[in-house]
C-alpha cells in the first residue's frame, strides 16, 4: 500500500472513531442550540441591549463558538494516539505499513473532516434559523464566520493531537489538554492586561494601543475573535478600539496565520516527540 492509501486508511478509521464516539454529533447539537439561541437572544430580550438584527445575531453565535469549540475538539481529539499507546492497540498498528509519521497524520485528518464536518451542520442549523428569525442572512458573513471556526477547530485539534502524540497515558493526555484549554481561552486575556499596566500604569479602558490588539490576538480564540470582529464590522471595529486606522500588524493576514500556526507548531512537536518515543 502506498503512503498516500495508508494515510487515507487511518483517516478513515479515525472519521468512524469520531462518529461512534458521537463527539461529532454532540458538536452539531451543542453548536446548533447555542448559535441559535444567541441569534434569538436579541428578539426574546430586547432589554439585553446586544443589538437587534442579523449581523449581531452571527456575531453572538461566534462568541459562543469561541468557548465552546476549542474544548469539544479537544474532547474529540487529545486520547487520538494516548488512548491507543496507552491501551497497547498503537504497537499493533504501527506493526503494519503505516509509519508514525503517516499515523500522525491520519488522525489529524480524519478527527479533523469530522470535527469541521459537525461545526458546518451546526452552522447551517443556526444560519436557518437566524433566517426565519430576521428574514434574511448575510451570506457572505455567515459563511466566513462559518469558515473561521472550523479554522479555530483546526487549530485547537493540532494542539490536541500533539499533546496526544507527546503523552503516554490518558490522564496525562486529559491534564495537558484541560491546561490548554484553560490557558489559551479562559486565562489568556490577562497576559495583555497585564502587559498594558506594565507598559502604561494602568488597565486598558475605551481606548487602547493598536498593540494591545495585537497581543490579545496572539492565541488561538483571540485570533479567531479579532477576524471574526474584522469578517462583520470591517476596519470599524479597530477603529472604534484604537481611535485610529488599523496599522499592518493587525491585518487578517497576521491573524489567520496565527491560527495556522497553532494548528502546525504543536502537531509538528507532537510528531518530533512520538518519533523518538520507546513504545515497548
Amino acid at each position: 500500500m502506498t503512503p498516500r492509501g495508508v494515510r487515507l486508511t487511518i483517516t478513515r478509521k479515525e472519521f468512524g472513531d469520531a462518529l461512534r464516539s458521537r463527539v461529532v454529533w454532540a458538536i452539531v447539537a451543542v453548536i446548533a442550540a447555542v448559535s441559535s439561541l444567541s441569534a434569538a437572544l436579541p428578539l426574546l430580550v430586547p432589554e439585553a441591549d446586544v443589538g437587534a438584527g442579523p449581523e449581531a445575531a452571527i456575531g453572538g453565535a461566534s462568541q459562543f463558538a469561541g468557548l465552546l469549540v476549542p474544548i469539544m475538539t479537544l474532547i474529540a481529539a487529545y486520547l487520538s494516539v494516548a488512548g491507543e499507546r496507552e491501551s497497547g492497540s498503537l504497537k499493533v498498528l504501527l506493526g503494519l505499513p503505516p509509519s508514525r509519521g503517516e499515523v500522525i497524520a491520519g488522525k489529524f485528518l480524519g478527527r479533523g473532516v469530522a470535527v469541521a464536518g459537525g461545526i458546518a451542520a451546526g452552522f447551517a442549523i443556526s444560519g436557518a434559523v437566524t433566517a426565519a428569525l430576521y428574514g434574511t442572512l448575510p451570506v457572505a458573513a455567515f459563511l466566513a464566520t462559518t469558515a473561521l471556526t472550523v479554522l479555530l477547530a483546526v487549530s485547537f485539534l493540532g494542539i490536541a493531537v500533539g499533546i496526544s502524540a507527546v503523552t503516554a497515558t490518558r490522564a496525562r493526555a486529559m491534564t495537558l489538554a484541560i491546561t490548554a484549554y484553560l490557558g489559551l481561552t479562559l486565562l489568556w486575556d490577562l497576559a495583555p492586561n497585564g502587559v498594558h499596566l506594565l507598559v502604561t500604569g494602568r488597565l486598558p479602558g475605551a481606548g487602547v494601543p493598536a498593540w494591545f490588539l495585537l497581543v490579545r490576538g496572539l492565541s488561538p480564540t483571540g485570533a479567531y475573535n479579532a477576524l471574526v470582529q474584522r469578517t462583520l464590522l470591517g476596519d470599524a471595529g479597530v477603529a472604534a478600539a484604537t481611535g485610529g486606522p488599523a496599522p499592518a500588524f493587525l491585518s487578517p493576514v497576521v491573524f489567520l496565520a496565527v491560527m495556522v500556526a497553532w494548528a502546525a507548531v504543536p502537531l509538528a512537536v507532537g510528531y518530533l516527540g512520538f518519533r523518538r518515543a520507546d513504545l515497548s
